[in-house]
């Protein structure tokens, strides 16, 4: 497995949300890209696939995806040991209900803090 720098994954939230919406959902491709390479360091492992998560959303018309919100959330918060978090249930609610922005943007959050940064 390839090594990563700490910085590496920390990213703006404020600037990913306005991108996105500036770009229609577009820029939220590259986001999950990003945020699969980060999850998959966290945890160590190479557990998710961009290309993975793509086809089968794309598939699945979406549904695939509100899965993978939840299951990548649900190991962002194994990795920062939030053992009785509510982060995993609550991204899975706002990406039925069509706010997988705001979802991304909470995963984000929780990538940061565990690269030790309170970046926004």
């Amino acid at each position: 497995m390839v090594e990563h720098i700490t910085g590496e994954h920390i990213r703006s939230v404020v600037k990913d949300i306005v991108i996105t919406i500036l770009t229609c959902g577009l820029f939220n491709i590259y986001i999950q890209y990003v945020q699969i390479g980060a999850v998959n360091d966290i945890i160590n492992e190479e557990k998710y696939s961009f290309v993975h998560w793509f086809l089968f959303t794309i598939i699945t018309c979406g549904l695939y995806h509100i899965y993978h919100e939840y299951r990548m959330t649900e190991d962002i918060c194994r990795g920062l040991e939030l053992k009785d978090s509510n982060e995993p249930l609550v991204n899975l609610m706002l990406s039925v209900f069509g706010l997988c922005i705001v979802a991304d943007a909470i995963q984000q959050g929780l990538i940061n803090k565990y690269y030790g940064s309170d970046e926004l």
